[in-house]
């Protein structure tokens, strides 16, 4: 979209925005099918990071193993690799490889996403916003893969290892469906992804005034009970998903604080430099204002010596005419 375009924009007619709607669509459809078949002919690939949760060979089941050898404490080992998959329906393993090939392609392009919907919304911003929008343009695909990592690396394969694993009793045992078991890997990713997008919202928050950091203190019991409610829904049923999701929520959180604080700062120092160019303008056409009043009352003080000199000429005059009429 070239400088033009985006400047006409801002006086497009209703007709008009729903035909940029449609391309930015086809544009972002384009992108999304390309991914989507370059992914979907990397099935090895793919299938290798959708299953890496329940290797023994994964970051996080590595390094717990190590603490758990070097703590002596069999509680730190976690074992995802015993978990056992299988497939009941005809074309799951089809639908399975279709449905990770939809996700990574998403994943991929969601910063492609947040760019195009800027480039829309952007005519409509003031210029001071403009240049606050690109913040959150960058910040948020950002936000995005940190906290989708710490789903995947952290979360996930202790939610497998908690859910795989647990036993009701030793009659029962585990066959979990690779459906389900992708479902739990993609729910507590993007859980995470969503969770850490609280500072971007609170820094909007406090931006246009809504939230503030002393508010934030107040109230923030009640933060944590929202906040556990937010980990209770959008993770699977247990305990060690909600926690892990939980806690960096809370953290976040704290640094939301810290966020709208600053902000609250710039705010007051933005205004009481204003205040101060305010006042010296006021101060400035004051004086102006003086110097004009003095400039006029010397001005008429002038014309008033000028006209005092003419009549006093006048009046001579008139003394020289008195006698000469008497002459007469």
């Amino acid at each position: 979209m070239s400088k033009e375009q985006i400047n006409d924009q801002a006086e497009m007619t209703f007709g008009e925005h729903l035909d940029e709607v449609r391309k930015i669509l086809v544009r972002v459809a384009l992108v999304f099918a390309v991914l989507f078949i370059v992914l979907f002919s990397m099935k090895g690939i793919v299938l290798d990071v959708v299953f890496a949760p329940i290797r023994e060979t994964f970051p996080t089941n590595r390094l717990f193993a190590w603490m758990a050898q070097l703590l002596n404490s069999e509680a730190l080992n976690i074992h995802p690799e015993n978990v056992e998959l299988f497939n009941n329906k005809m074309a799951g393993q089809f639908l399975l490889h279709i449905k990770s090939s939809i996700v990574g392609a998403f994943i991929i392009a969601f910063p492609y996403l947040i760019w195009e919907l800027w480039l829309f919304v952007k005519p409509a911003l003031p210029p001071q916003q403009r240049k606050q929008s690109i913040r959150y343009v960058v910040e948020t695909p950002i936000w995005f893969i940190l906290g989708l990592m710490f789903g995947y690396y952290i979360i996930a394969p202790l939610a497998v290892n908690f859910l795989g694993n647990y036993q009701v009793s030793d009659q029962i045992s585990n066959i979990i469906d690779v459906s389900s078991f992708m479902t739990t890997v993609i729910s507590v990713s993007f859980a995470a992804a969503i969770a850490f997008q609280l500072p971007l919202l609170i820094r909007l928050l406090a931006s246009i005034g809504l939230v503030t950091s002393e508010g934030m203190r107040q109230y923030r019991k009640i933060a944590i009970v929202a906040l556990l409610a937010f980990a209770a829904v959008i993770t699977p049923p247990d305990v060690v998903s909600q926690c892990l999701i939980f806690v960096p929520c809370y953290i976040l959180y704290e640094y939301g604080i810290g966020i709208a604080e600053k902000i609250e700062k710039r705010r007051a120092k933005e205004e009481a430099e204003y205040q101060a160019q305010m006042e010296a303008e006021k101060a400035a056409a004051a004086s102006k204002s003086e110097g004009e009043q003095e400039s006029n009352d010397d001005t008429q003080e002038g014309e008033s010596a000028d006209e005092l000199e003419g009549h006093e000429v006048t009046f001579a005059v008139a003394d020289e005419e008195k006698p000469n009429d008497k002459e007469a």
